[in-house]
This record gives C-alpha cells, sequence and structure tokens, in this order.
C-alpha cells in the first residue's frame, strides 16, 4: 500500500484531493497547519516554516504531495513557504530511500507566450513575482533531486477553477453576475488563460502519485488551451442567463497570454482533461447558488 503524506490539505486543492483519493488504496497522513480542519485521515499538527515538523514524520517509500505555498494575499509569507518551507521539507528528506515528491506549481513559471503552448522544455520567462518564486522554488527541489537521490515530479497546473475555490477571475465575474456588480476586467477583454477544472486536475494528481516516474521531472497539467476573458464572460452570460456589468481596466500589469502544452502529461501520465470550460463553469455557479 502505497504512503502518502499530503501537506496542505485544508486548501481548495487539498480538500478535492482528499475527498478524490477515499476511493483509493492509499495510507494517507495530512499536514495540518490549523486543528479545526477536521477528515478521517491521520493528521500531524505542524508548520512547514519549522522543520521540526517533518523530523518523525517522513519515512522510507513515503510519497509527499506539498500543496503548500499558493498566494492568498501576502507575499512574503508566500516567499517563506515556498523557499524556506520547501528546503525545510527537502533537508527532512535527505538520508531517506525511495523518497517521491510532487511539487504543486504553476503554468505562471513560463511568462507570457501569445504563439503557443508552452512546453516543459521551454525557456521560463516569469513576467511577475509569483512565477518568478515559484520557478525558484522549482530550481531547488531539483537540485536536491539531483544531490541527493530524491525523486520530484513537479506539476506546473493551469489556472485552476472550480467549486469551493475562493479567488480568481472566474469566481469574481460569477460573483458579479449573480449579485449585479460591476467586475473589473483587463485588457479589454483579450486576456488569455490556459483554466483547468479542478477535478481534471486532482486527477492528474493522482497520475503523478500512481506513477513510477524517477529523478526530476516537470509536467504540465493544464487544458491545453487558452480562452479570452470575454469567451469565459460570454459563457457565463448564456450559464446564468443574466447580462454581466463590467468596467475595462488597462492600468493593472498583467500578461495578456499564458497557456501550457499538455502533450507530455497524455504520453507520460495517460493524463487527459474531461471537464469542457462550459460544464465546469455551469458546475461553479451552481455551487455558488446553493
Amino acid at each position: 500500500m502505497k504512503k502518502i503524506i499530503v501537506l496542505g490539505g485544508s486548501g481548495f486543492v487539498g480538500n478535492s484531493l482528499l475527498n478524490k483519493l477515499e476511493s483509493k488504496k492509499f495510507k494517507i497522513k495530512v499536514l495540518l497547519h490549523s486543528s479545526k480542519f477536521k477528515n478521517k485521515y491521520k493528521k500531524f499538527n505542524g508548520n512547514i516554516l519549522k522543520k521540526k515538523t517533518f523530523e518523525n514524520q517522513i519515512k522510507n517509500n513515503d510519497i509527499i504531495v506539498n500543496l503548500i505555498g499558493q498566494y492568498i494575499g501576502d507575499f512574503s509569507n508566500f516567499i517563506d513557504l515556498n523557499i524556506k518551507g520547501g528546503l525545510n521539507l527537502l533537508e527532512s528528506c535527505k538520508g531517506k530511500k525511495n523518497i517521491k515528491i510532487i511539487l504543486i506549481s504553476s503554468v505562471n513559471v513560463y511568462g507570457e507566450n501569445l504563439y503557443h503552448g508552452s512546453k516543459e522544455n521551454d525557456k521560463p520567462l516569469p513576467a511577475n513575482n509569483y512565477g518568478l518564486i515559484k520557478l525558484l522554488t522549482e530550481k531547488m527541489y531539483e537540485n536536491f533531486a539531483n544531490t541527493h537521490g530524491l525523486n520530484v515530479v513537479v506539476l506546473r497546473l493551469g489556472n485552476l477553477y472550480g467549486p469551493n475555490k475562493k479567488n480568481g477571475l472566474i469566481l469574481n465575474i460569477l460573483k458579479a453576475i449573480e449579485k449585479n456588480h460591476t467586475v473589473s476586467i483587463n485588457h479589454n477583454g483579450h486576456q488569455q488563460r490556459d483554466y483547468l477544472f479542478i477535478e481534471d486536475a486532482i486527477e492528474g494528481i493522482i497520475k503523478a502519485i500512481q506513477s513510477n516516474l524517477k529523478k526530476f521531472n516537470v509536467i504540465n497539467i493544464s487544458s491545453g488551451r487558452r480562452y479570452r476573458t470575454s469567451y469565459i464572460i460570454k459563457l457565463i452570460q448564456e450559464i446564468s442567463q443574466k447580462k454581466l456589468q463590467y468596467k475595462i481596466n488597462n492600468t493593472t500589469p498583467d500578461e495578456k497570454c499564458i497557456w501550457a502544452n499538455n502533450f507530455k502529461a497524455k504520453r507520460v501520465l495517460k493524463f487527459e482533461p474531461k471537464t469542457s470550460i462550459k460544464e465546469g463553469l455551469g458546475l461553479t455557479f451552481k455551487n455558488l447558488k446553493k
């Protein structure tokens, strides 16, 4: 039976992953920063910023899924969770046999790409600090994989959306249209992103858990498509049967297009996104109305 440690089980991705793992035969432990989060799995309280959190938790043959380090508004904390927290985790894995770490990263490391979906071997050129910190974190994991024999799989996820996500452009649009509020839209609605429904992202993570990948690997878990904000608005208006009120914002710096090629994930992990953008938006809107 595979032994999995999930770091960050109480967040958007963590909650969804644990719900999906219920049907799988894994032995699971969850790192929690707060004792308020309830689930049926074995838990250990700790803080990724404190190395002693992991000293007695990581054993030989463990699979570690690191979901910690998503940006939620405090950039200095975001840096600490990714860099310092990542270093604490990696140091705790040294000397352990057959450890596999799955690091959740982002397609934002590629930066702007208007011409083709970014591939894993493309040179990353992040255009903002978020993408830069994610890239630096990846490099740190790569160094430890190469020098200490760890197996590391970096999953660069597309822009996630779906029920229960508490931030993001899609949620802002859905809330605005439901409450008849006005929402701010960048780049005249021509901004393009690679949107990935949460259930598809979780399927990609589980396939990485089940894989036999060795050493260091980077894989895009994405829809492989790009969608204009104006198209997202059009679909949401059709689903809700309401008209969105919005204002154009051309002063906020923002990449015009970020998207990723998912051919490697299809080939190596047999990953295939199943949820169309319209279906995913419909499920997200239905959940919001509840």
